[in-house]
């Protein structure tokens, strides 16, 4: 699993708003139209829904690799363009409800939301802005509670405005309607706390009020459920959930936090599902391919910085803030190291022996105390519950709808926090007694004989029990071809004395039979 500072977000639905009517196509140099003597801008990615301006002012929605000549708008969507102003060929990631213009080559950013990565040139509401390699900087135009500004996060930027040259380094913004240069105060990180991963995502543990939404339906996440894009992991006060990927890797949503998934797309590493941090904090440990790195991922709570994990663990994009993460991320440390380690145990699975044939499915396992035990015979699965008082031990017991008659093969499972363990074993359910035929009973002098015959279809032994009286004579049979045949000697008892014969085979079916 990877997690990046400049994540995609999918478009659940389209959400257009209208653009306003722009200067696109007669932006002329010596005659010709100033695209045509750059690079021009093209859409390098998109996730969601976007659109390019046409000649005569209609919209196209955007398909694969595509240039943009006179202008660009998304809705819920987000898209990422490069090739801006010709040698300055750095990224321009297009925010939700975001729109731009081409004016001369470049992108002027009418509104909406955008983070830029140098080396790039924009305008932005007119006002030209160059950043350097490597440099990075956010635009805020009319979002709330932040303003029209240019933001840098990193690097060094420079911003003509009206007519004054401001040179802005990492941790300054500049208000675009009073030109004030002031610290970096923050902001929703829309562009931050991406996490990739091979394979599914699926809840591998909770603590606390935990909850999972799609549309409108909100339930309870349930240890095991594979996120499906589109859904909501939402986590309550004091709570936390552990979402793992099959192709390994794991984050840890923190209390009040909401993790959102993004998309699913086949890429060369497989099949690649995308989930984006919405809200709060999540702890978040990776894999370089040799060791687990643990790094702490926040949208909002670490004010005035962005940052990505790597191989080598956390990076701090933003410069100037001092150490990565500050007293937030001691405390998201403090708090998560400990379940790191508690995660990190060994997972086992002991189950009991089982009798080889059976009645109902009974079962006895053993494995960690927060584990989940089930097992699985065909297309159903039952679920082992933890017995009171004895920490780490399960059963079951038997299902309400039984099992049919015949041989099973039972899968008994036991899964945490991304660890799984299996047990495989067979049985046989029976619940058709033994059959007695050809009884009698005879007497001489002082023993009295019974025989007869017992037939069972499943089992190899029969027990035979002589209840006679007060007095109790047992006897196995081995049965050959399914039938056997017996003959009880008992002490020949007083007159009127009843006689009770049994017959158990192993499942434990019994059929009786009163003699005379």
């Amino acid at each position: 699993m990877r997690a990046t500072a400049a994540p995609w977000l999918p478009a659940a639905r389209t959400c257009l708003r209208p653009l306003r009517p722009v200067l696109a196509a007669l932006l002329v140099t010596g005659g010709t139209p100033a695209y045509a003597q750059a690079a021009p801008l093209k859409v390098q990615q998109v996730l969601g829904r976007a659109e390019v301006l046409l000649d005569g002012g209609a919209w196209r929605p955007v398909s694969g690799s595509t240039p943009v000549r006179l202008g660009l708008r998304t809705g819920t969507g987000r898209a990422q363009l490069v090739g801006s102003g010709g040698d300055h060929a750095g990224t321009i990631l297009v925010g939700p409800t975001s729109r731009l213009r081409v004016f001369r080559g470049e992108a002027d950013l009418q509104g909406g939301q955008f983070l830029l990565s140098g080396p790039v040139a924009v305008h932005v509401l007119g006002n030209h802005l160059v950043l350097e390699r490597a440099a990075q900087a956010r635009v805020d135009l009319g979002g709330a509670g932040v303003g029209s500004r240019v933001a840098v996060l990193d690097g060094n930027a420079r911003l003509a405005l009206g007519k004054r040259t401001l040179h802005l380094g990492a941790g300054q913004q500049a208000d675009l309607r009073t030109g004030q240069v002031t610290p970096f105060t923050g902001g929703d990180s829309w562009y931050a706390a991406q996490f990739t991963g091979v394979g599914s995502a699926s809840v591998q543990a909770t603590r606390g009020p935990v909850y999972l939404t799609s549309g409108g339906d909100r339930q309870i996440a349930e240890v095991g459920a594979i996120l499906q894009p589109g859904e909501r992991l939402n986590t309550g006060s004091g709570a936390w959930a552990e979402v793992g990927f099959a192709g390994g890797g794991y984050l840890r949503l923190q209390a009040q936090s909401e993790l959102g998934v993004l998309s699913r797309e086949r890429t060369a590493r497989g099949q690649e599902l995308t989930l984006q941090l919405t809200r709060g904090s999540a702890w978040n440990v990776v894999s370089d391919g040799q060791a687990a790195v643990s790094a702490p991922i926040q949208s909002t709570a670490a004010r005035g910085s962005v940052y990505q994990v790597g191989p080598g663990g956390l990076v701090q994009v933003f410069a100037g803030s001092g150490t990565a993460g500050g007293t937030g991320t001691a405390a998201l440390g403090r708090f998560n190291q400990p379940l790191d380690a508690e995660r990190a145990q060994p997972l086992t699975l002991q189950v009991d022996p089982v009798p080889p044939f059976l009645r109902d499915l009974t079962l006895s396992a053993t494995s960690l105390p927060e584990a989940r035990v089930t097992a699985r015979v065909g297309l159903r699965t039952f679920p082992l519950t933890p017995v009171n008082g004895a920490p780490g031990h399960f059963q079951l017991n038997a299902p309400a709808t039984p099992l049919t008659e015949g041989p099973h093969t039972v899968q008994v499972r036991a899964e945490w926090r991304g660890q799984v363990r299996t047990r495989t074993l067979r049985v046989l359910i029976d619940r058709t007694p033994p059959v007695l035929s050809d009884l009698r009973v005879g007497g001489a002098g002082s023993v009295l004989l019974v025989g007869g015959t017992v037939r069972d279809a499943e089992t190899e032994r029969v027990t035979l029990t002589a209840q006679l009286g007060a007095e109790r004579f047992s006897r196995t049979v081995t049965l050959a071809a399914d039938t056997g045949t017996f003959q009880l000697t008992l002490p020949a008892p007083a007159p009127g004395t009843p006689l009770r014969l049994t017959a158990r085979d192993e499942a434990g079916n019994e059929i009786h039979a009163d003699l005379p």
